[in-house]
């Protein structure tokens, strides 16, 4: 009888609450132009940033250093109303084979993408060779297996007063939902942004950078769709089974609950970088917009300053107190 009165503290048999995994959400096949697309806030966020940083005119002619998918050139292009068309530039290309292990190992393709492209722009030396007035890095650093031949190659590219944008999401920065493999995977291979401005620095650029945040809203679906497809292009580096499991992971935790949609801020990096205008060691101070003025040549220069009366009594009646 004494069973009957048994408290919570003593399970009875079998009975044990569990919860399993469910297949909560039906991943839909995104369209084409929506399978890389952060949505229309995100853009407006960018194009604002874009016209900052970068100073976007609507002659410039502007090279585009970005992989393919999620590839904002030619928005860019209707958005400034450029002139000329937008160059777009691969970054470079990498084959993914998995392992037994279900890793897998890059395979880097050479003789394609950016460092190729400029490095055949800045060897050519013929009049008619195309300069640019702006170059746009997005996302890309990752591709480049000698990043500071690259800077001076894109820097030869330059026509005069030009400008580069380098776009960066640092790993261990980020705010993404990523899951948690993804998130360690993604901070061992990332290129430490402090590295990628000693870079430019030692090409001779003036570098800025501000770290930026850029609101994001959309379907819990829709991340998980794009998770699917190994996007944003950094999760290339994640077997399938990795990102099968990782988003078992997502949707039995932080976007199990709480409506239908995700917000969240992506953050990334704005680095910005112009030839400097001169190299010797003469500063110099000018007008932004305004074309620089040449540097004074070094002569020795004699300053003469006019005292009144008053002034010159006083001058020597400190003298004469510090003498004593």
């Amino acid at each position: 009888m004494a069973s009957a009165y048994l408290g919570p503290e003593i399970h009875r048999p079998l009975a044990v609450i569990s919860e399993s995994y469910q297949t909560r959400y039906n991943i839909p096949v995104l369209e084409d132009a929506d399978k890389y697309r952060f949505g229309t806030e995100y853009e407006e966020k960018f194009y604002s940033l874009l016209h900052e940083h970068l100073e976007l005119g609507t002659t410039d002619r502007l090279a585009y250093v970005g992989d393919f998918r999620g590839s904002l050139a030619e928005a860019i292009q209707d958005r400034f109303c450029l002139v000329h068309p937008v160059q777009t530039v691969i970054p470079g290309h990498f084959h993914y084979a998995e392992t037994e292990t279900n890793k897998m190992v890059p395979i880097q393709i050479a003789h394609v993408g950016a460092e190729e492209y400029f490095r055949n722009l800045a060897a050519d030396e013929s009049e008619s060779k195309p300069q640019y007035d702006r170059i746009l890095v997005k996302d890309s650093i990752r591709y480049l297996a000698d990043p500071r031949t690259t800077y001076k190659n894109m820097v030869a590219s330059l026509a005069d007063g030009g400008k580069m944008l380098l776009v960066h999401r640092p790993s261990d920065l980020t705010t993404l939902p990523y899951f948690n493999d993804a998130r360690q995977r993604l901070t061992q291979n990332d290129v430490a942004y402090m590295n990628v401005i000693k870079d430019l620095q030692a090409c001779r650029l003036d570098v800025t950078w501000q770290l930026e945040s850029l609101p994001v809203r959309m379907r819990k679906t829709k991340w998980l769709a794009m998770v699917k497809e190994k996007f944003p292009p950094q999760m290339e580096i994640l077997s399938q089974l990795e990102v099968l499991s990782g988003i078992r992971e997502l949707t039995e935790g932080i976007l199990k609950y709480e409506g239908d949609t995700v917000e969240f801020m992506d953050r990334l990096l704005f680095i910005t970088a112009t030839p400097s205008p001169r190299l010797g060691s003469i500063p110099s101070v000018k007008r932004q917009g305004a074309d620089p003025m040449p540097t004074p040549s070094a002569t020795k220069l004699k300053y003469v300053m006019k005292m009144c009366p008053d002034q010159y009594k006083e001058l020597r009646r400190k003298t004469v107190d510090d003498a004593f």
